[in-house]
């Protein structure tokens, strides 16, 4: 007989009281990859070390689902003064939707605000003929926010009747307002706002907002821009066109924000398009004063080749080496380059600091951190490559990685990288990247690893070790996670290819340990339903159970406020066959912080590896269960040995 088969996982949640606690410091997140800089870096995390970032003491404490993709990094201000002070993570979305919730606060799970831009574009509106950003297309670049004004800038795309407009938005971060003056319509020469696609992070520098564009699919005729508006006025102060006689060389940077140094000097990395040396400079390294003037510039000797072959230049965008004139970066064919500030150099590879084959193939998301035991450091983990850290010295970097990875990602873009510590020390790698798969064209299952810094061999934890707990659903690509105040903030396309997003937010589990399964849990089949039972947890004042179709979720609540252990009435249909799965069983401590209860246990049922597991068929007739028992070893339930086992919960078929 073919049957078909499905899951029916159960999760029992027993609460308890527990004092609240509040917030921790005062680290904001107002910028795309922590600062202007670029490095990826947040050096005042004094909560997360690599000895408290594991499996039985870090988890997954809430998520929160908004109404489409986030391709944004999310932005993070503490003591915001919303009716009260509140710590705030913003997010936004392909939808045209910006969100402001509390970073802390599991029980909160509206928005405190969340405002709309209207329709966005999407794919067929140009035709565009790939599916680099499949679906909408209204907020792509992450904002910035400038937390002395208490304002967020983002850009989005809106359809209105036939045609297409691009806004820069002044938000105040405490209601979703727009403040005076915004928004303005963005326009320059030879700029289609259907074409031009906002990628890379807004930049706020010398009190200007500076909005870099890229293309989509490459769909002309498009150009790189820069444009600098006024962050109080909002009035375009300057305008510079990478190819202003030709075409391309956009700026897209797989979404990192221009660089800027300590004297408000701007670096871009351009991509594929015309070049001239003049007027025109697509495969570049451009420095700009504050007021866009183009200081000066690197093109590789291979510039040509780059532009033929699609291996554009600037896939991870540029990253200033604090302390020193070097500024890195490098693009689809995985050459880092490696400059002098004060002279990049102009055409030719012999002008660059040095130059190298760093990984496999695309470069994104750089990070630089100093570390007290192994020096200064930069991480990265390319396409189809593993992760290798490469080490600075004397104003140079070892072509030889000090520490790699074993694994190699599958496919397109590789890992997006962040990294919190104290200081010089207590260093955790945090990498998000696709599980499977290839994430270019649709989306993939995501992963978040932690490592440890100083040896990145030693893998902390990741998100898939308790899937039915910390797993976020699909990637985001090309968001860096967010770490702040203990707290790590990770963007997600939600759970569908399209149409879907969310985020979810980590960090310590009360009481710094997540402790052993307990005792006596089973399930049964009887009288047309399936009952659960379990061993009384100390100290919980009720229970919840919930139940999925899925081992991953999401889980629905049947019954809560339960006092006392075992629940009967998850509805078992008369003459359905079963099949029966032992289970592992997990107990958890969850945090919930600012309010008086809190999750002392989860009980979270889920099937061991579908190859390993033993199943059991079982007949619901009239009320009682005939148990033709059959073991199997395989993927199926179809081997006729005869065997016995535990029944702890079943398969519905």
């Amino acid at each position: 007989m073919n049957l078909k088969r499905y899951w029916r996982g159960l999760i029992v949640f027993a609460t308890v009281g527990m004092a609240s606690s509040s917030g921790w410091g005062q680290v904001n997140v107002l910028t795309q990859h922590n600062d202007r800089l670029r490095t990826g870096a947040n050096l005042q995390e004094t909560v997360l070390t690599p000895a408290n970032v594991n499996v039985k003491q870090f988890g997954m404490l809430f998520k929160r689902v908004v109404d489409d993709q986030v391709y944004g990094q999310p932005l993070y201000v503490s003591n915001v003064k919303i009716g009260g002070t509140h710590d705030v993570v913003y997010v936004t979305t392909v939808n045209n939707s910006v969100y402001a919730f509390d970073a802390n606060d599991e029980s909160a799970a509206a928005p405190i605000w969340h405002v709309n831009f209207g329709t966005p574009a999407n794919l067929h509106d140009a035709k565009f003929g790939c599916l680099d950003i499949n679906g909408k297309m209204g907020i792509i670049g992450t904002p910035v926010i400038d937390v002395e004004s208490e304002t967020l800038y983002v850009v989005a795309l809106t359809r209105v009747g036939d045609g297409f407009i691009q806004r820069l938005h002044a938000l105040d971060i405490a209601t979703g307002a727009d403040l005076a003056n915004s928004p303005v319509v963005i326009a320059a020469p030879g700029f289609d706002a259907l074409l031009q696609n906002q990628r890379p992070a807004l930049l706020l520098t010398g009190g200007s907002v500076v909005v870099g564009y890229a293309s989509h699919c490459d769909k002309g005729p498009y150009h790189g821009f820069l444009m600098a508006y006024d962050a109080k006025s909002l009035q375009q102060t300057a305008v510079f066109n990478t190819s202003p006689t030709g075409e391309g060389a956009s700026i897209w940077q797989s979404g990192q924000a221009p660089a800027v140094d300590e004297q408000g000097n701007i670096y871009a990395v351009t991509g594929n398009g015309n070049w001239d040396g003049a007027a025109n400079f697509s495969e570049s390294f451009l420095k700009f004063d504050p007021q866009l003037k183009l200081l000066d510039w690197f093109t590789p000797t291979n510039h040509e080749l780059l532009d033929e072959k699609d291996i554009d230049l600037n896939s991870s965008g540029a990253t200033l080496i604090p302390g020193t004139r070097l500024v890195m970066g490098g693009g689809k064919e995985g050459v880092l380059y490696v400059l002098n500030t004060g002279a990049l150099g102009h055409l030719g590879d012999e002008h660059a600091v040095q130059h190298f084959q760093a990984t496999a193939s695309h470069l994104h998301s750089l990070v630089y951190w100093k570390s007290a035991k192994r020096g200064e450091l930069l991480f990265v983990w390319g396409q189809r490559d593993k992760a290798r850290v490469y080490r600075l010295t004397g104003g140079r970097l070892e072509e030889t990685p000090v520490m790699t990875r074993p694994e190699v990602n599958e496919g397109h873009p590789g890992a997006m990288l962040s990294l919190s510590a104290n200081g010089s020390r207590d260093g955790i790698l945090w990498a998000a990247i696709h599980a499977t798969g290839d994430s270019w064209h649709e989306s993939r299952p995501g992963v978040l690893h932690a490592y440890d810094a100083d040896d990145i061999q030693r893998e902390l934890w990741n998100s898939l070790q308790n899937p039915v707990h910390d797993d976020c659903g699909n990637y985001s690509k090309m968001a860096p996670p967010t770490i702040a105040n203990g707290k790590v903030y990770l963007a997600s396309f939600g759970t569908e290819n399209v149409g879907t997003g969310q985020f979810c937010v980590y960090g310590l589990l009360p009481g710094g340990l997540r402790v052993g399964a307990p005792a006596g849990v089973s399930a049964d089949v009887a009288d047309d339903a399936v009952s659960v039972t379990w061993a009384a947890v100390a100290g919980a004042r009720t229970y919840r159970v919930a139940a999925s179709t899925s081992a991953n979720g999401p889980f629905q609540t049947i019954v809560s406020g339960l006092t006392s252990p075992g629940f009967t009435g998850i509805p078992a249909e008369k003459g359905t066959t079963y099949f029966v799965v032992p289970l592992r069983i997990r107990m958890e401590k969850v945090q919930r912080r600012r309010r008086s209860a809190s999750r002392l246990g989860v009980l979270r049922l889920f099937r061991e590896s579908i190859t390993e597991a033993t199943f059991l068929r079982c007949q619901v007739v009239s009320g009682w269960m005939a148990w033709p028992m059959r073991r199997t070893t395989g993927a199926g339930p179809t081997a006729s040995s005869v065997s016995w086992c535990r029944v702890v919960a079943c398969t519905f078929s």
